[in-house]
């Protein structure tokens, strides 16, 4: 194995890792975003900010010539992972809290290596099978401390639930086909492709329903739209172009678990920014989680 390749391997963990504790970090601040703006507001505001921000990265960079083919798989992958997921992300985000929406979408994880599996070719060992099961495991522990007794309050919850899941199906078929694309494409000119495309995707919806302009409403107040630039830059410039490089530089596999060490990230900042009282049925559940993300990186890298 060449120095090269393991520099590059490396550095994609790396990014990977900043990706985790960017998104864990942009979940707070756009939970708190979220008592203002709807979830498709939220993430239309958050994709057209995010496109001036790449969009003048780009032009110091440049853009390279792109196939049909190419195209096509990062157009996809920013409908679906993008317009789709992340609206899903915002909208369990608005019904559960952020820990929780973290924890949750560590099953996100493990869809994206089953899809690795069927569509990239990569193989699995016996030790990635009983991590990948103690993910499912941790998070299920998590939700069932987490799950309120009082039934109306459990049916906001449940529906979080739905929505996380949702959006983390959605969002490990976004990463498959921009793995894919990746390769011949820079990750920042892939990203800003990505986010293009969701974002038209979604606007489109947002038209053909008539609420284009009361999704955007909200950030017309001065407060609200500052807050939207703070969080915009985390998710954008950390988690989505972060990813994005990881995935350039390494496994799909490898990139997809090292980013689901988000519920290792939120605890803290859960306890110090958002002053929740953990209790240890929670704690253990996310490491239990994370550490089942663990073992599958090191099945990945014996396989």
């Amino acid at each position: 194995m060449s120095i090269d390749f393991l520099g590059a391997t490396l550095l994609g963990g790396i990014a990977a890792l900043g990706s985790a504790a960017s998104w864990a970090v942009g979940s707070i601040l756009f939970r708190r975003i979220g008592d203002l703006a709807s979830p498709q507001g939220m993430n239309l505001a958050k994709g057209l900010l995010g496109l001036l921000y790449l969009g003048a990265a780009l032009l110091f960079v440049g853009f390279v010539p792109v196939d049909g083919i190419t195209l096509g798989l990062l157009v996809s992958s920013g409908v679906v992972g993008i317009a789709l997921g992340d609206t899903f992300f915002f909208q369990a985000l608005v019904r559960l809290d952020p820990r929780l929406t973290v924890v949750l979408a560590t099953v996100g994880q493990v869809f994206t290596v089953l899809l690795a599996i069927v569509v990239l070719a990569e193989r699995p060992t016996l030790l990635s099978w009983v991590g990948m099961g103690l993910v499912l495991l941790g998070v299920f522990w998590v939700l069932w401390d987490q799950l309120p007794k009082e039934e109306g309050d459990r049916r906001v919850k449940l529906a979080g639930v739905g929505y996380g899941l949702a959006a983390a199906a959605c969002m490990a078929v976004g990463i498959i086909l921009a793995k894919l694309a990746v390769e011949d494409v820079p990750a920042l000119q892939a990203t800003t492709m990505r986010l293009a495309a969701g974002m038209l995707a979604l606007a489109c919806w947002g038209g053909a329903q008539g609420q284009l302009v009361e999704w955007l409403q909200p950030f017309r107040e001065r407060g609200l739209f500052k807050q939207l630039v703070v969080a915009d830059l985390v998710i954008i410039l950390g988690g989505f172009y972060l990813s994005m490089l990881a995935l350039e530089l390494t496994d799909a596999s490898i990139a997809t678990v090292l980013n689901a060490t988000e519920p290792l990230f939120i605890l803290p900042l859960a306890v110090f920014v958002l002053r929740e009282k953990l209790t240890i049925h929670a704690v253990l559940g996310a490491i239990v989680a994370v550490g089942g993300v663990g073992m599958v990186l090191v099945g990945l890298g014996a396989g």
